[in-house]
């Protein structure tokens, strides 16, 4: 089972990333959080790794801390919620922010994450506010340094991120974001793929 790749960035996507270990590439499915903290393109790098294997597929999801794993495999414990599902809430809330909304019970931040609607959101409330509440108070010496309080990003400046970290310019991201329009950029994965379309014209 894999929990660790150390190598180099061979490529990188706004949901995924192939990072080359001694010529073998493995792919493997990031979240925003990661994307933004992975460096460029043929630069070292180490991300700790949850392997899913299915019947039909093996695949490798991949984090920049201890932290942001762990919380993805509580929210994959969680009924209703699949591994992409717990990549998208992780794109959208840091891992400080996610916990913090935990404990709090704050619903509406919750249901706020694309893909997540009331149910599963109390589901993830009821079932994960006492295995999560120890985040709060000793991160893991491995987790890179994201502030732990409650806020996070807006997903207008997660949007940028990601798409400085893809290579373009600051200047050119923010061109295009002021093209997309206001409600797309309230859903970080829609407005990727808008602001990507406004870059490639």
């Amino acid at each position: 089972m894999i929990a660790l790749l150390q190598g180099t960035v061979a490529e990188k996507n706004t949901d995924e990333a192939i990072i080359d270990v001694q010529g073998v590439g493995y792919r493997v499915f990031i979240s925003l959080l990661t994307l933004e903290k992975l460096p460029d393109i043929g630069q070292a790098t180490r991300l700790f790794i949850h392997t899913n294997v299915r019947e039909d597929a093996f695949h490798l999801y991949g984090f920049s801390s201890t932290d942001e794993k762990e919380l993805f495999k509580h929210l994959v414990s969680v009924n209703g919620i699949g591994p992409k599902l717990a990549i998208a809430v992780l794109s959208v809330l840091t891992p400080a922010a996610l916990v913090a909304a935990i404990v709090a019970e704050d619903l509406p931040a919750l249901v706020r994450i694309p893909g997540i609607g009331k149910k599963t959101g109390l589901r993830i409330l009821m079932e994960l506010k006492d295995r999560v509440s120890v985040f709060s108070h000793t991160p893991t010496t491995e987790s890179l340094p994201v502030p732990f309080n409650a806020t996070s990003p807006s997903p207008r400046q997660s949007i940028k991120s990601a798409l400085i970290n893809l290579g373009y310019k600051g200047s050119d991201a923010e061109r295009a974001l002021q093209s997309v329009p206001a409600e797309a950029l309230e859903n970080i994965p829609l407005g990727i793929r808008a602001a990507l379309k406004v870059l490639a014209k």
